[in-house]
């Protein structure tokens, strides 16, 4: 008898373990309206790891994801939770934003900090109304009214325990939240807006803390300082009295004359997500209800995928250093086929073998024994590669990041002197140079490449700035969703 009750209890304890991470499942409306590729490969990580965990979730993207996809570390996951991404996930396909004509007005080159700003503002103002009036996001606002009473809601996500829209300037995604009486999350990629910070009360000096639309973060001269007062007096200025009134004239049309304010709204948020590492940039001051990720998008080494057979011949096969190259850059035009020129050639002149990362702005190159290139490129896989010793890069955040947590040396690619913000941060830190690409003699771009592959500088450094970006407690990943189901 007395083993009886003992089994007993251990199937007891067993059920209450296998059940309890069930009771804590929060429904979870996730916004994230961009119509970019490298915004939305940054979140579907976070929106994967919070349906492994047993959350239920409401996901508006401009890219939706695959949810029967399967590879080595989701069948794993399978065999251990018992359920399939699609039980969890229900998307909201956005992706026609992609064609709207009006995004082509980003691709304009030479804007200073205020022009950008301006243009972003208003491209994304344009584009989220045009999202609101999508019939899926309509059904959804009318939906809310049933989780008020009434009816029973028809819908297993109806009644939303946390509301999370990305943060990249543009607020009205945030009415949702008051609509469904949830708290709410911002997540910003790269960096905060001016807004932001200010929103959640963190300190935003101008001069100590410049804003991420201009040409400098540190360090500033006086010239550099008075011109941080002046675009922060203009941002304010701007987003209070033109943006949020043109923001909350489309909120109203679309959730009711009732809604709030969208920048009380902002300042009543719960928390703020910032991805991006703090060493990368200025120390800030932050209250509790901020906390900084960074990498969320980067797999574990446990995670790691199979290179393509013909990547992994060419790389296995390669008797030379080999060079990755992703730039986000057209390569068409006058311009984009003499820099790729002058990058082929240089590398060829090195003896260099080189691995070609192609996006939808790109012209492949003419074919060489020494080139791979590939529109579908497994990045994190070649820079993990022990052959790989050199990143060339226009300086995105996703690609910094990576070439980081995989040491791979960076020459960054830059085509203004005002160098992008994480270029600036690999030049600080010694991890790489950066070269005025379209300034430079063939000599002094080939120099560059050069000393970043024999001089060990730079690649001490680069060691060095991994350490510093790893020395956390946590990945960012488990900050991520610890937080979430926090507020959740």
């Amino acid at each position: 008898m007395a083993r009886e009750r003992g089994s007993l209890t251990v199937s007891l304890l067993l059920l209450l373990i296998a059940t309890e991470r069930l009771a804590d499942a929060a429904k979870i409306l996730a916004i994230f309206p961009v119509p970019l590729k490298q915004h939305q490969l940054v979140y579907q990580p976070l929106i994967e790891e919070l349906a492994y965990r047993g959350h239920d979730i409401v996901l508006v993207t401009t890219d939706p994801m695959d949810l029967q996809r399967s590879n080595g570390t989701q069948q794993r996951r399978q065999q251990q939770h018992q359920h399939q991404l699609a039980d969890r996930i229900e998307q909201i396909d956005l992706s026609f934003a992609y064609q709207l004509p009006v995004l082509e007005q980003l691709n304009v080159d030479g804007l200073d900090g205020r022009d950008m700003l301006r243009k972003v503002f208003d491209v994304m103002r344009t584009i989220s109304a045009e999202e609101l009036q999508h019939p899926a996001m309509q059904k959804l606002i009318k939906a809310a009214s049933s989780s008020d009473g009434g009816a029973p809601p028809s819908n297993k996500c109806i009644r939303f325990d946390v509301v999370i829209v990305e943060w990249s300037g543009v607020t009205l995604m945030n009415a949702f939240a008051e609509h469904f009486r949830a708290p709410l999350i911002g997540i910003a990629n790269g960096g905060a807006f001016i807004n932001a910070h200010e929103a959640l009360g963190n300190p935003n000096h101008p001069i100590g803390y410049p804003s991420i639309f201009m040409p400098f973060s540190e360090d500033l001269s006086l010239l550099q300082r008075i011109s941080s007062v002046l675009f922060t007096v203009w941002y304010r200025f701007y987003y209070y009295t033109e943006e949020i009134p043109a923001q909350n004239a489309i909120a109203i049309s679309n959730f009711g004359a009732t809604i709030s304010d969208l920048r009380q709204i902002e300042q009543n948020a719960d928390l703020l997500l910032i991805n991006c590492h703090q060493v990368l940039g200025n120390v800030r001051p932050v209250g509790p209800a901020t906390v900084h990720l960074g990498g969320i998008h980067q797999r574990s080494a446990a995670a790691a995928g199979q290179l393509p057979d013909d990547l992994s011949l060419f790389l296995e096969q390669s008797d030379s250093p080999i060079a990755y190259v992703n730039l986000a850059a057209p390569s068409g035009g006058l311009a984009g086929r003499a820099r790729i020129e002058k990058l082929v050639k240089t590398l060829e002149q090195l003896e260099v073998a080189s691995v070609w990362s192609l996006n939808e702005n790109s012209v492949p190159i003419n074919t060489s024994a020494r080139i791979y290139q590939s529109y579908s490129v497994p990045q994190e896989d070649v820079l993990a590669h022990p052959k790989v010793r050199l990143f060339i890069t226009d300086g995105g955040q996703i690609n910094i990041e990576d070439a980081i947590q995989h040491r791979v040396p960076v020459v960054g690619i830059s085509y203004s002197t005002s160098y992008e913000h994480y270029l600036r941060q690999i030049a600080k830190y010694e991890a790489g140079v950066i070269s005025l690409i379209d300034f430079e003699t063939q000599s002094t771009f080939m120099d560059k490449l050069r000393d970043v592959f024999t001089i060990e500088r730079y690649q001490d450094n680069i060691n060095r700035l991994q350490r510093l970006v790893n020395d956390q407690p946590q990945t960012s990943m488990e900050r991520a969703v610890w937080w979430i189901e926090y507020v959740a």
